[in-house]
């Protein structure tokens, strides 16, 4: 049983993969809760996987999203599901916890004066199947921290997270992508 199934998921809050999960679109990814119901089910995107995918012309609205976008400013891939949509997420220092809708297709995005970045698809869960994930040790529940979702270092995102969290979790930060090589 994990030992960090306590804490319970809810929007605002990061999913960090255990080292144990060994699918493909979730291995050692850190996903930005975005809703949690547990008569719902649960929406969350991925924030430490950075695609190189081309984002259409110059003035095409995903181009223009993109390209204003917090650095490296590329789409990253949120998630497994409905991969054909993308999710922009923006700061909100009014209110960190925040959830807000723009359209990409139609608003313009100088209008967006905070640091955001575009998702294409999402990580979904059905009701009770992400509390049965992290109950058996698959995900780890914990506080996000100002900037994760905009960190300048996507790729070292999941070590920084479990460090920051000291104790057990500090010391999974450091496991090898591959224990065999250890």
């Amino acid at each position: 049983m994990n030992s960090y199934a306590s804490i319970l998921p809810a929007a605002g809050a990061l999913l960090v993969a255990a080292p144990a999960i060994d699918d493909p679109n979730f291995a050692r990814s850190v996903v930005l809760l975005l809703a949690h119901d547990p008569g719902e089910g649960t929406m969350g995107i991925i924030i430490n996987r950075p695609l190189d995918v081309v984002t259409g012309d110059s003035a095409s609205p995903l181009h223009r999203w993109v390209e204003t976008s917090a650095p490296p400013g590329v789409v990253f891939e949120g998630g497994p599901v409905e991969t054909t949509g993308f999710i922009c997420v923006a700061a909100r220092p009014a209110n960190p916890s925040g959830v807000e809708s723009m359209d990409i297709l139609e608003d313009d995005p100088s209008l967006v004066t905070v640091p955001h970045r575009v998702f294409r698809g999402y990580a979904g869960w059905a009701p009770g199947q992400l509390e049965a994930e992290i109950l058996v040790g698959g995900w780890y529940v914990v506080p996000a921290a100002e900037g994760d979702a905009f960190t300048d270092d996507p790729a070292g995102l999941w070590r920084s997270v479990l460090r920051r969290q000291g104790g057990e979790l500090a010391t999974i930060a450091g496991f090898p992508v591959d224990p065999n090589l250890n």
